[in-house]
């Protein structure tokens, strides 16, 4: 057996070592998410109304690994330091099972507030964007009860965790305030408090912009049709 054949024999087996890897690793890959370094989640948006007897808590929640890599979701109801109530959205049974269960609940407190038909979920089945692939988008909805903190926890499949802690006196907001928490970059977070009214009237200043723009664009194109039979 000659040198050369020696080479192209450890070259096939080679190629056949490293095509195993590969495979294991993208199986793997397919189970966890995207096949990388685990990330820790994070909360990208977080909105709250308080309307109609109702407080609506909107979640926008990134994960790097995978909006699939999200364990679950819980929020507790402090009064001044005590837990009362806790609502959970749990992705799936146990970190172990990759069946998504997709449930809603309310784990403890009193009378049961957490209204379940409105409560809703959503996840991009697409994976064209980051968006698509990392963002899972929550709606939990309950009756309006008193007290003074909000207190936010998302999980992950390798235990990783995000907290967020809100200050919320709902007896001091009128029916129709809607409060906005961005978190910024440096991890602190952002409210802002918005009067329905005030939504209103950003309503109606977009759809008046947008009316001016067609009309004003629509009326540039008719000038230049004229102006081009004329010529």
């Amino acid at each position: 057996m000659n040198y050369k054949t020696i080479h192209l024999i450890f070259t096939i087996i080679g190629f056949f070592l490293i095509s195993s890897q590969f495979l294991a690793i993208n199986c793997k890959a397919g189970e966890a998410g995207v096949g990388v370094i685990n990330v820790p989640p994070k909360f990208t948006l977080i909105r709250i109304v308080q309307q109609d007897d109702f407080i609506r808590v909107y979640l926008t929640l990134s994960d790097y690994n995978s909006w699939a890599d999200i364990y679950n979701v819980s929020i507790t109801l402090e009064d001044n330091g005590v837990n009362r109530v806790q609502f959970l959205f749990q992705q799936y049974e146990d970190i172990y099972s990759y069946n998504s269960i997709n449930k809603f609940s309310q784990s403890f407190g009193g009378n049961n507030i957490l209204n379940l038909e409105k409560c809703s979920y959503f996840h991009s089945v697409k994976k064209d964007t980051v968006d698509d692939r990392c963002d899972l988008q929550l709606l939990f909805v309950f009756e309006t009860t008193f007290f003074t903190r909000f207190h936010l926890i998302v999980r992950d499949r390798a235990g990783e965790t995000a907290e967020s802690h809100i200050d919320y006196n709902a007896a001091e907001m009128t029916r129709d305030n809607d409060v906005i928490i961005i978190p910024g970059l440096n991890g602190e977070l952002y409210r802002i408090w918005l009067p329905q009214f005030i939504l209103e009237i950003l309503a109606i200043l977009a759809a008046t912009a947008g009316t001016m723009y067609i009309a004003k664009k629509r009326k540039i194109t008719l000038f230049k049709r004229v102006k081009h039979e004329k010529g």
